[in-house]
């Protein structure tokens, strides 16, 4: 009977295994290899995209938690993780690029796509490019306000003490993230998982987030979007709906940037709720 039971328990244990290794790589647009990986079934498949500085480890709990009834794809943008990172400049629509290359290669029809922070935008110019295959989107601490986007002289300005000091600019940025009573031995751990971005890249990606223009996008585009957001940024939910009046958010209070790291179980029951207001 024991023998039966370990048997069956490395059975289940080698077919998890499996799911979760499932994925490769593809070429972006560019040439780029982009790596992804694959977990469960059912549509609409849920595409999950991450933001600045981190890759789709990001998504971890998400991935256990819902690949037990979608089909769950993760991805490393290009310039993190195992993507390849030589990219002629770091602009949000090659990034979309990105996105649509894995849902092309892995023939989807049907998507939900759930973005954090950077992953927001992106997710705009996803939509733009395949928008009859997109269900919905779903952003995760994102979406705060639809914004012009800054001309090319105020975004370099912005970067200046990014250049004269990478790793110290990118510690300051990363605690303005949380709250204060965030704890600051995770706070910390953060700041050094994201100090590991490069400097050209990291500098190169924040010069076109400043510049991308979503307002226009979400005006022109007019995609159903829910937002589940941390607390530490307000939502402008009210000049958001004037853009897009089926624009909802959902907040988790006690949470900063990250909370599907922060407050995962809270995340993932709005992230449900989100998901099945957007298919019913």
């Amino acid at each position: 009977m024991k023998s039966r039971i370990l048997l069956f328990s490395a059975v289940i244990i080698f077919s998890v295994s499996i799911i979760q290794a499932a994925g490769g790589k593809v070429k972006s647009s560019d040439g780029v290899e982009i790596a992804y990986s694959v977990s469960g079934k059912g549509e609409p498949a849920l595409i999950f995209v991450h933001g600045w500085g981190w890759d789709q480890s990001l998504w971890k709990k998400q991935i256990a938690k819902f690949s037990s009834k979608y089909k769950v794809v993760t991805l490393d943008l290009a310039g993190h993780g195992e993507s390849g990172k030589k990219r002629k400049s770091f602009t949000i629509k090659a990034f979309s690029d990105d996105v649509v290359s894995v849902v092309n290669k892995l023939k989807l029809n049907k998507v939900i796509l759930v973005g954090h922070s950077m992953g927001g935008i992106i997710n705009l110019e996803v939509y733009r490019q395949i928008k009859d295959k997109v269900v919905g989107i779903i952003g995760a601490d994102t979406y705060q306000l639809f914004q012009k986007g800054e001309n090319p002289k105020s975004a370099e300005d912005y970067l200046t003490t990014f250049k004269e000091n990478y790793l110290g600019s990118v510690r300051e940025y990363v605690r303005t993230l949380f709250l204060e009573s965030a704890d600051s031995a995770f706070v910390e751990g953060m700041v050094k998982r994201m100090q590991k971005l490069p400097p050209e890249i990291g500098m190169d990606i924040f010069r076109n987030i400043y510049q991308y223009n979503s307002l226009k996008a979400a005006t022109e585009l007019q995609p159903r979007i829910i937002a589940v957001n941390g607390q530490k940024f307000k939502v402008k939910e009210a000049e958001n709906i004037k853009i897009l009046p089926g624009f909802t958010a959902k907040i988790i209070r006690d949470t900063g940037h990250f909370p599907m790291i922060e407050n995962p179980e809270r995340f993932d029951e709005l992230l449900q709720e989100a998901i099945n207001e957007l298919t019913k």
